[in-house]
């Protein structure tokens, strides 16, 4: 299955352009006008997230903000024709992958999708490698403890918690 990528701009050349490169690389691209228009397509399904910081009455923040709410593991990269550095410290703060300058050229728009999904796959590995240690942890009636190459401990089940008098910090 083709990798999804979303774009979002208010710019319909860009959307047109970007819509052209993605797709003869090999991308499902869906490109979108506004916020409103990204929330109907915003899902599991979507592997990347281009966005224009500004949106009309939203932001590419509050995309991404809505991504991260929702749960969903997919990078976003937010984009702007104006950067500044108050925007791009709120992006990276929220968790924005990349924050690129506009105009996006060809190679760097494929790079960095490239590079994107490379880390969303990285990150999905994690998360199913943390979901089944979960399970493993919490089926066990007996006591686990993981503990990292210097003996701290990194991890332990309920059972393990009873026996050793052990509470999980906040």
């Amino acid at each position: 299955m083709k990798p999804k990528v979303l774009v979002v701009d208010d710019e319909k050349t860009l959307r047109f352009t970007f819509k052209e490169f993605l797709t003869e690389a090999g991308y499902n691209a869906v490109c979108v006008k506004d916020y409103k228009e990204a929330l109907e397509n915003i899902n599991e399904d979507i592997d990347v997230v281009f966005t224009d910081i500004i949106l009309g009455g939203k932001t590419g923040i509050d995309i991404l903000g809505e991504i991260k709410r929702r749960g969903f593991l997919c990078p976003v990269i937010v984009m702007t024709g104006f950067p500044d550095v108050e925007t791009a410290v709120e992006a990276v703060r929220l968790g924005a992958f990349a924050y690129v300058r506009k105009p996006v050229e060809q190679d760097s728009l494929l790079r960095i999708t490239a590079i994107a999904l490379k880390f969303k796959k990285e990150i999905e590995e994690k998360e199913n490698y943390r979901a089944n240690l979960d399970a493993i942890f919490s089926s066990v009636k007996e006591g686990i403890v993981s503990v990292s190459t210097d003996m701290r401990v990194i991890e332990f089940n309920e059972a393990a918690g009873m026996i050793c008098g052990m509470t999980k910090g906040i």
